[in-house]
């Protein structure tokens, strides 16, 4: 799915929306701050998030607004424990023994002027391989990719993007990911809140899909209601904006509500580990740790509901301390406030 998402991102050389991207809610705050602050320079950015949180197309966001649209934009893919793909607008030197897997010699074959390369988007860094990790230290630490002299006409114009779903921290412990490097990417972190946590953006992100796919599809699907975005906020979305996407292609070609309540509520009715597409290899601890998470926030979001969203109120149903309640209600990504629906007609046009 955030093949399917990419792909409506690049499609023609266009992104959504800033404000679809950025959002309206308190969670992604953060997130629009520091991007106000940072864009326009090219300092090292690391994108933390979960799979399906939106990193490539904040990423491209981001290399939108410097570089500059007119510059390649490239993105390099894990593929498999053996090393990386290669994209196609990029040659990568084979010169180290580690399977040929380096980043190695970075060469733009795209628009932008000879020797100006853009942004290099290494997308779940964590998986690169200690080589890779190597050499990406290397480019960071040079000022300039490796192979391009200081006689380069002109100075080669390039900035870092890194996103991860792992914890860096946790990997660097275990040895498995180098600390240099860390510090190096982590100049400016940028954590992007899961959808279940930014419950307020889902009207701009159900409009700008749906007009998307119709668009694509050819097909002349009513426009989101006022119960439809309704039926998804209430929804967990396990596997985020990705997931989103897919409802509402599903909703174009259906063109029924219905049916996309029914499937999102079938879908409810699972253990939490059992919503992704895949839950091959999945053990029974952790498998009942997710369902024992799942089921507190579900009772968190419930008594904060019941209570008009008092937060005191609800530590004290819950026979809890208030700094217990907070704790939770961030870590399982309860949304921070009460969401007031919009009545229809302010939702034809949310940007």
């Amino acid at each position: 799915m955030a093949e399917e998402i990419a792909a409506l991102t690049t499609r023609y050389g266009l992104l959504p929306p800033e404000p679809v991207v950025l959002g309206v809610s308190s969670a992604m705050k953060e997130v629009r701050d520091k991007l106000e602050k940072i864009a326009y320079t090219d300092v090292p950015i690391l994108i933390r998030g979960e799979a399906g949180s939106g990193k490539e197309v904040l990423a491209r966001l981001i290399h939108k607004k410097y570089p500059g649209e007119f510059t390649p934009f490239h993105k390099v893919t894990p593929a498999g424990r053996g090393g990386w793909r290669k994209s196609a607008s990029v040659r990568f030197s084979e010169e180290e023994s580690d399977g040929g897997n380096g980043t190695g010699q970075y060469l733009s074959e795209g628009p932008g002027r000879p020797g100006c390369i853009g942004t290099l988007f290494f997308d779940e860094v964590a998986e690169l391989n200690a080589a890779s990790q190597r050499h990406l230290t290397q480019l960071l630490h040079d000022d300039r990719p490796p192979g391009m002299g200081v006689s380069d006409y002109p100075p080669p114009l390039f900035r870092v993007i890194c996103s991860t779903r792992h914890d860096l921290e946790r990997e660097m412990s275990l040895g498995n990911f180098r600390e240099e490097l860390f510090y190096s990417i982590n100049i400016v972190s940028l954590p992007l809140p899961s959808l279940r946590a930014r419950l307020e953006d889902i009207p701009g992100l159900a409009w700008y899909f749906w007009e998307s796919y119709r668009q694509e599809l050819g097909l002349s699907a009513p426009a989101p209601s006022t119960h439809l975005i309704h039926i998804l906020q209430e929804y967990d979305w396990p596997e985020n904006i990705g997931e989103l996407a897919g409802v509402m292609k599903r909703y174009v070609i259906l063109g029924s509500v219905d049916k996309i309540a029914d499937d999102l509520a079938a879908k409810s009715s699972l253990p939490a580990g059992c919503k992704s597409s895949s839950v091959q290899g999945i053990s029974l601890k952790k498998l009942a740790k997710q369902e024992a998470q799942e089921l507190e926030r579900k009772i968190i979001f419930k008594t904060l509901r019941e209570t008009q969203w008092n937060r005191k109120q609800a530590a004290r149903s819950l026979n809890i301390s208030y700094r217990t309640l907070l704790y939770k209600i961030k870590e399982a990504g309860v949304p921070p406030k009460r969401i007031v629906m919009k009545r229809e007609k302010k939702i034809e046009e949310p940007y």
